[in-house]
């Protein structure tokens, strides 16, 4: 080779070492426009930030004539996991894929999934609630019924790996997954009991769950309680009393640190804290710890707001003129003040309303609600619970076992009214 085609290469070598890296990921990841390599065994990674590398002009940090040095790149801050508030932010809206594998009443058996009268989930039942454009799915869970006796409380095998099943169906449409313990409050967990007792219980659920799921990527969260609360007690959807708020949160850091001590993925792992009952009354929002030290907490609430136009379907109203707007306000505003404005993210993992025959209203309904949300990046799961037009709690809009709508109009309400990062 002459002279000048030897300066040449070098030139080339030169200019190719200084172009930016390619091959970042766009549409709701929650990640920025610059990429982020992620070393694989014996693969080293050169920065192509030249203000990360002395200022050299070719973004090596040594001149041009030397030979690079081997460069092994530092382990990704939060483990390449993205942090909560970025889960979040990518979320459009979810859906609840609810009485199925929460039912209870049919003992340990697979049955269960099928108990409450709705179809066993499969996978193009996930693919089409994906397809209509919802980017999040929640999976409500309960575990009592499938567990051994204490102290381990071992989870029964087969129960496990049905649930595995059904996460893997969301987990291929590249949906934020989240998994829950449902109805325990059916079974063991009262707020009479001592709160070691509780505490140690749920410890010993979500430490075999967590460690199941350990190496699942980070679209995967874990929601630890469901609606915890005395059931029947004059508190019970008010918020509760301090006492029982106070265990609530005992319980959430048990939850917390269960998870946590699995280590792997499962230490930056965002994981979703609630409050009393799920309530957003402002006692038990503004009684709620979230830590300090924890990027990756999210807090949920419930609220079916205004109740006698979302819920109660044998009274109160169906015509939604705007009237009770301040309602839904009010408690975003809350959520806000305590949550959002302190850069904790925040979601409503169950928010609808019942079928009344008043399709119009209900979109009127989720335009208004859900635009009060998207202002403080609140985001919310619709509950659907497979029934549309039983005597039940109507607030089924997918026809599971048709793989169709039963209210098109309603699932498209909730996908323009969307929106994520």
């Amino acid at each position: 080779m002459n002279m000048t085609r030897k300066i040449a290469a070098i030139l080339m070598v030169i200019i190719l070492m200084a172009l930016p890296v390619a091959g970042c990921r766009k549409g709701g990841s929650g990640a920025d426009d610059k990429a982020v390599v992620t070393p694989q065994p014996d693969q080293t990674v050169v920065n192509t930030d030249p203000s990360a590398n002395g200022g050299s002009e070719n973004g090596t940090g040594i001149s041009s004539d030397e030979t690079a040095p081997e460069v092994t790149a530092e382990p990704l801050e939060n483990g390449g996991f993205r942090k909560a508030v970025e889960i979040v932010a990518a979320i459009n809206v979810g859906w609840n894929l609810g009485n199925t594998l929460e039912s209870v009443g049919a003992g340990n058996t697979l049955s269960s999934e099928t108990y409450w009268s709705n179809p066993k989930t499969t996978q193009e039942m996930i693919d089409a609630v994906a397809a209509q454009g919802f980017n999040a799915i929640r999976i409500p869970v309960t575990w009592a019924e499938h567990l051994g006796p204490a102290p381990d409380y071992k989870i029964d095998e087969k129960w496990m790996n049905r649930v595995n099943e059904v996460v893997d169906y969301a987990m291929k449409n590249n949906m934020c997954v989240m998994i829950n313990t449902h109805h325990e409050t059916e079974y063991w967990l009262k707020m009479d009991q001592d709160v070691d007792v509780l505490c140690a219980e749920l410890s010993a659920i979500w430490k075999q769950v967590a460690e199941h799921f350990k190496d699942y990527p980070d679209n995967l969260i874990f929601e630890g309680m469901n609606e915890p609360r005395t059931k029947g007690s004059p508190q019970e959807w008010n918020g509760g009393t301090y006492d029982e708020r106070k265990k609530i949160n005992a319980m959430n850091a048990a939850f917390i640190d269960a998870v946590r001590s699995t280590g792997g993925n499962n230490a930056y792992r965002s994981l979703v804290i609630c409050t009393y009952g799920h309530s957003a009354a402002t006692p038990a929002i503004s009684a709620l710890e979230v830590p300090e030290d924890d990027p990756n907490i999210i807090v949920a609430v419930h609220a079916y707001t205004p109740y006698f136009f979302t819920y109660d379907a044998a009274g109160g109203y169906s015509e939604w003129t705007g009237e009770h707007v301040s309602d839904i306000k009010s408690f975003a505003t809350v959520l806000s003040q305590h949550y959002t404005m302190a850069g904790i993210p925040v979601i409503i993992s169950e928010f609808g309303s019942v079928n009344k025959k008043n399709t119009a209203d209900v979109i009127a309904w989720i335009t208004d609600y859900m635009g009060i949300m998207n202002k403080y990046g609140i985001k919310c799961f619709w509950w659907d619970n497979g029934q549309y037009t039983s005597n039940g709690e109507n607030f089924g809009i997918f026809n599971r076992r048709k793989l169709e709508w039963f209210n098109k109009d309603i699932a498209d309400a909730l996908i323009s009214n969307s929106v994520s990062e």
